[in-house]
Parts: structure tokens; sequence; C-alpha cells
């Protein structure tokens, strides 16, 4: 009897132009490892430099790898140019390299710190402004989402419903599941993240080698599949040696796959995922 292969999943992140200027060093070791990936890209003006107000002692700047992950240009950048991200050439590399490319939101920075206050035809309006600029620049509609932040709220939920999506990807968890809304069962199907990233799990205090350990027994625990994400200027750079580490333990076990969330989603649909088990 042939063994199911636990299928794996990476997201990618592209959230800030600094994010689009480093794009060729994933897809070089992702070209390395012959393994195809799913990045969602957010569209909007790079407003990243309002992050950096939360940062009032100039240490924690370099605690927590921002400058090093963004660059001091990056902070200063969106006061000056107005650079929309999804406009970035290195973006269109993606696809001629023959990865997933979904929408990851619309003004994300925005998106993050305000979602929860917005009602359902203010976020079908912020939807549909991302849909319309990610058409406009690579030709064709989104097939996928991933809210920025993981922020949610059931008026979001609510309005992917209007998209018909392939899929989203909102939450944290191991099980792809319909959200439900009132007892209400919506119709996109939700890819969670089984683990935080490296830069997230770095910020908890976690070393390298814990972070290692983390993600391997996850992986040797996954029963169906296993998503994780990460961010172009964060792992591939600053984490590189981590990153090969992992990949090389997927790569080199039978048990594992390495597929699109696309991919993903079409096998989860076959087998009728269940409802969120907590009404939303």
């Amino acid at each position: 009897m042939t063994q199911t292969k636990i299928k794996t999943c990476i997201r990618i992140d592209i959230d800030t132009i600094r994010d689009t200027e480093v794009l060729p060093t994933i897809l070089e070791i992702l070209d390395e490892f012959d393994i195809p990936a799913t990045f969602f890209v957010t569209t909007g003006i790079d407003a990243t430099f309002k992050n950096y107000k939360n940062y009032l002692n100039p240490m924690k700047l370099l605690q927590h790898n921002a400058i090093k992950q963004h660059g001091i240009k990056q902070m200063f950048r969106g006061l000056i140019h107005k650079q929309q991200i999804q406009k970035s050439e290195n973006v269109k590399s993606i696809l001629k390299n023959n990865h997933e490319l979904g929408l990851h939101g619309y003004h994300h920075y925005n998106w993050i710190n305000t979602l929860q206050h917005k009602n359902l035809n203010e976020i079908i309006e912020w939807i549909s402004n991302g849909c319309k600029l990610f058409e406009d620049e690579y030709g064709f509609k989104p097939k996928s989402f991933a809210s920025p932040g993981f922020a949610t709220s059931p008026q979001f939920l609510e309005a992917l419903d209007d998209f018909n999506f392939e899929y989203s990807s909102d939450f944290r968890g191991t099980d792809a599941f319909y959200p439900t809304i009132n007892s209400r069962k919506l119709s996109t199907l939700q890819l969670p993240v089984a683990q935080r990233s490296f830069g997230e799990l770095e910020f908890e205090g976690f070393s390298e080698d814990e972070i290692y350990n983390r993600f391997k027994s996850d992986l040797d625990n996954a029963h169906d599949f296993f998503i994780f994400y990460m961010h172009p200027s964060y792992e591939p750079i600053l984490k590189k040696h981590l990153l090969i580490k992992v990949l090389e333990y997927i790569t080199s076990n039978n048990n594992f796959e390495f597929v699109t969330l696309s991919d993903l989603a079409k096998n989860v649909k076959r087998r009728n995922p269940v409802e969120n088990p907590a009404n939303i």
C-alpha cells in the first residue's frame, strides 16, 4: 500500500518594496530545490515607514532586525515616494518561474490597522480595488487571497464570498475548513498556516536550533498538509542557512511532497473539509 505524502506548501508574502527588491534570492533557492511556491503580493502604496513610529527607542529597531530586514531606505522612502508594490518588475518573475501568485490585500498597513472597523461594503470595495490593481498589472484576476497580518472579521469573511476565490489563507491552524457565521456556512475554503514564520519566532526569543526543531517536530506530526510562510526580505536574506536546512530536511524525506496552495485546495475540496469547529 502506497503511503500518502504530506502535502507541504510554502506561502511567501510580499508586503513591501524591499520584499520585491530581494525576490531573486528566494526564487534562486526555490529553483535550486525545484520547489513550487505560492506568493501573495499586496497592492497599493508601500506605507511600511508608518510602522517605525512604534519604535520610540532606536535600539529596538536594531534588536528586532527591522533595519536589517527593510534597510534604512525603506524607513524614509514612503515619506517621499508613493511606490505601488505590485508594479515592481521583479514580481512578474514569479510567474515566469511558474510559481503561483495571489492577492495579499490592499494597502497593507491600513488593512492590518483598520480592518476591524470596516463594514461589509467597505471591505468589498477594498478587495475590489486590490483585484483591479492586480489584474491591471498581471493581466488576470487573482484566484486566491491572503489577509495581511492574518487580520479577519466576520464582515471580511462574508466579503470574500463575493469574489469566488479558489481559497483564502487567513488563519493559523492545521486543518482546512469553511468558516461559519451564526451557523451559516460560508463558501470560501480556508487553508491555515501551520507555523509562525522564522522572524516571528525569533522575535519571541527562539534560537535558530529551537526554530529548526520546532519546524521538524510539526512537520513530523502533520497528518494531512503543512503550510509555512515567510517574507522575501527576512527568511531568505537574514536566515538563509536555517531556511536551507529546513528545505533540505523536507526534500530528503519521502513523507513530504511540495505543492502550491492552489493544488492543495483542489485536493482538499475532493475530500470535503469540515466546517470551522468554532462559530466566528
